[in-house]
């Protein structure tokens, strides 16, 4: 692999071989080490109770959160892992709500960060694992300040790592590729409608510290609420089933779009997503429905 690498640098190719995915990782003496690496881009239920969300894929990494049976979580990338010499799947996942997440307080000012390429981390200290990172301007719920470092809620780039067979994981579309039949209600305008903002570009805050808010979009079967009389949205978005089984990814609400012509269909929906501290699923405050063949 040396030789190889060495031929690839002089040869002014080395670009090349990193987008063939060749590349080589050394990790710390007496680590994990990672044998295996890909992209997963699914979502995925919580099998067991009190689930721990670590910092990095090892059994010995810190723990930033913890999952209760059901809950739902958004899969990023896999790494089968070597530890102690036996070898353990791990899944990255969105942060919950409940993760605690830290940051410099000289970097947050009124609510923004004032600089780029902020870390944050798993604890008050540089000491602790980085689980995510922070534009300049980007907003941040504070939840408290503590000498130098200040706990704010997890931002949608939070992420953690969780041992994947406490996952039960169910690949989601891919989004880019789906021709969709498009209804939008917007009044009518004399030019082109842009093309649908991308989640990443849209930056949402809730004044209240207990609820993480997100702008999203999502792929599923939407299906009405017959099981819950106090659930909290009429419509809820369901996993496409595999194997005849299936999992709640969100309740729905919608004040402009009748969703029942909807029931029953694969959809890509669009809008505010909210997940309040102890509950089991968010509710998506829906601005866009796609019919998805």
């Amino acid at each position: 692999m040396k030789k190889f690498a060495k031929f690839c640098k002089h040869s002014g190719i080395i670009v090349a071989c990193l987008a063939l995915g060749i590349v080589t990782a050394q990790a710390d003496v007496g680590a994990a080490r990672v044998t295996k690496v890909s992209v997963a881009n699914a979502n995925g239920t919580v099998r067991g109770d009190r689930v721990n969300v670590r910092s990095r894929p090892s059994t010995t990494a810190e723990v930033v959160a913890q999952l209760n049976k059901g809950d739902a979580v958004e899969v990023h990338e896999t790494k089968s892992v070597t530890e102690a010499g036996k070898s353990r799947d791990w899944l990255r996942i969105t942060l919950p709500a409940s993760a605690k997440c830290y940051v410099a307080a000289k970097f947050i000012t009124a609510g923004a960060i004032n600089d780029a390429g902020i870390n944050v981390r798993s604890g008050p200290g540089t000491n602790y694992r980085e689980v995510g990172k922070l534009t300049k301007g980007e907003q941040v719920t504070v939840v408290k300040t503590d000498g130098e470092w200040s706990q704010i809620k997890p931002t949608a780039h939070c992420s953690g790592w969780v041992s994947a067979d406490l996952i039960q994981v169910t690949a989601a579309p891919v989004i880019e590729s789906t021709p969709v039949i498009s209804e939008v209600i917007t009044p009518p305008v004399a030019a082109p409608l842009l093309p649908a903002p991308a989640a990443t570009e849209v930056k949402v805050v809730s004044t209240d510290p207990d609820v993480h808010v997100r702008y999203i979009i999502k792929v599923g079967v939407l299906k009405a609420v017959t099981d819950e009389a106090n659930a909290p949205g009429a419509y809820q978005l369901m996993t496409p089933e595999t194997m005849r089984l299936e999992s709640r990814m969100a309740y729905i609400e919608s004040p402009e779009i009748d969703l029942a012509r909807y029931q029953e269909k694969l959809v890509r929906l669009q809008g505010n997503e909210r997940w309040r501290k102890g509950d089991r699923f968010p509710v998506i405050v829906v601005d866009r429905v796609d019919l998805v063949r």
